[in-house]
């Protein structure tokens, strides 16, 4: 089978438009507002109270979506990150950017 994507230009495009550190920063933003906005929620979610040391963060996936198919006119890069509290999955942090311009086009914070 062949590749319809060159991985490596795609990877070379995300680390140039540091689409990377943008989507951690878009986390962390996320993150603090969900503890401000929503601070029962934040409470039962760490219900022996928050310890910086037991979050890690990490891109779990990026992928690539046509979302107007077959128009191919709306496409867009996906970067998902998984977070983590004691070792358990508790959510996840979608950055959704245009793929022509790199832009971030929507972002999506659930926790689980």
């Amino acid at each position: 089978m062949s590749n319809f994507i060159n991985v490596k230009d795609f990877k070379k495009w995300i680390l140039e438009k540091d689409l990377e550190r943008e989507t951690i920063e878009g986390f962390w933003e996320n993150f603090n507002s969900w503890r401000e906005e929503y601070p029962e929620e934040y409470e039962e979610t760490f219900k022996e109270g928050f310890k910086s040391e037991k979050l890690s963060i990490y891109i779990n996936t990026v992928s690539f979506t046509i979302t107007n198919y077959p128009d191919e006119d709306f496409n867009h890069v996906v970067l998902r990150l998984n977070f983590e509290y004691d070792d358990s999955v508790i959510g996840e942090y979608r950055m959704v950017f245009d793929y022509e311009t790199g832009e971030v086009f929507d972002d999506i914070f659930s926790v689980y």
